[in-house]
């Protein structure tokens, strides 16, 4: 048995069946807006299991505030396969996310998040399931939320390298959260501590600013954790570093109507194709062309469910299952 244990807020998502900017004067009805639960660790965790991978078991750990919205997101949480350790705290709010689209289908987001629940998330809530754990995921979201966040962060992070839990960490970063400024030496300590670490090339740019290509830009920050480094570049698939092998894979061109939810869709692939073959710390124990060979595989998967979620609405809804990813390979030859 593998304990994937990750933790982070999630929110209600009003998602616009409309293009345009949100508008609070416009009601957030079913005609208006798909209601949806949103949050990068958790859509991981329900995407990795969605997969099937033998073995894996997922947790999810965060705090909801005591409203409707955090009583949604339970009930949303509880038809997946996920262990949810979430409570109710009274008093308190849930997150809420509204996700609105230009004519061309980029994602606009406005956030009513501030002060919420999950923001208030110590590590005294995550240490009982990290002590088990076999792979922590962590995001780029979670530091910028609160000062407590940013310390339960760093607190998982100096408890999983002391006990030798790999750890994956996916930037995410969000430009309404924090500026890149800020971001950027946060982003480089928990790099320096993951054992993969997953980036887009445009945010490569956006934070560092050096017109790496994702190749150098793969191999720059694999000399900083010494583990695995994958780079996506949008419709242009993604490369992968371990320190021996470079391994590319160019993507997959698909009808795109909502690109959100792709890039969580990305790491349940990668992550999946690399638990098939055993933990992740077989995976980074594996000789060289071991590794290539399970990285070439984890960034087909990664790539076609990024690609599938592209074609449809909603985050975890739109994720495929191995039996679609396996006949979408096949169609493509």
């Amino acid at each position: 048995m593998t304990k994937f244990v990750t933790f982070g807020e999630t929110m209600a998502q009003y998602n616009a069946r409309f293009a345009g900017e949100y508008d609070a004067a416009l009601p957030l009805t079913p005609e208006n807006y798909l209601l949806d639960c949103a949050g990068a660790e958790s859509n991981v965790a329900s995407n990795l299991l969605r997969l099937a991978v033998p073995g894996v078991q997922a947790a999810w750990i965060s705090r909801l505030g005591d409203d409707d919205a955090g009583r949604f997101i339970l009930s949303e949480l509880a038809d997946r396969p996920i262990d949810v350790f979430a409570p109710i705290c009274a008093g308190e709010k849930t997150g809420i996310s509204y996700l609105n689209h230009h004519a061309d289908g980029a994602p606009i987001k406005t956030y009513a998040r501030k002060g919420s629940a999950a923001s208030r998330l110590t590590f005294a809530d995550v240490a009982p399931r990290l002590r088990s754990a076999d792979l922590l995921h962590i995001t780029g979201i979670t530091p910028a939320l609160s000062a407590a966040c940013h310390q339960t962060v760093f607190a998982a992070l100096d408890y999983a390298n002391a006990n030798a839990i790999p750890v994956s960490f996916d930037l995410n970063y969000r430009e309404q959260l924090w500026q890149p400024a800020d971001a950027r030496p946060v982003f480089e300590r928990m790099a320096a501590q993951s054992a993969l670490f997953k980036l887009g090339e445009d945010e490569a740019q956006m934070i560092w600013g050096k017109h790496w290509d994702a190749e150098r830009c793969a191999r720059h920050f694999q000399r900083l954790n010494g583990g695995v480094v994958v780079v996506t570049r949008g419709a242009d698939g993604a490369i992968a570093f371990d320190g021996d092998s470079v391994v590319a894979h160019p993507g997959y061109r698909v009808d795109a109507i909502d690109p959100v939810g792709a890039g969580d869709a990305f790491v349940a692939g990668l992550l999946a194709a690399i638990l098939e073959r055993g933990d992740l710390r077989a995976f980074l124990a594996a000789d060289a062309p071991d590794r290539a060979a399970t990285l070439a595989t984890a960034l087909e998967l990664a790539n076609v469910c990024g690609a599938l979620v592209c074609t449809r609405h909603g985050d975890t809804a739109a994720m495929p299952t191995r039996e679609e990813a396996r006949r979408f390979i096949a169609a493509q030859g």
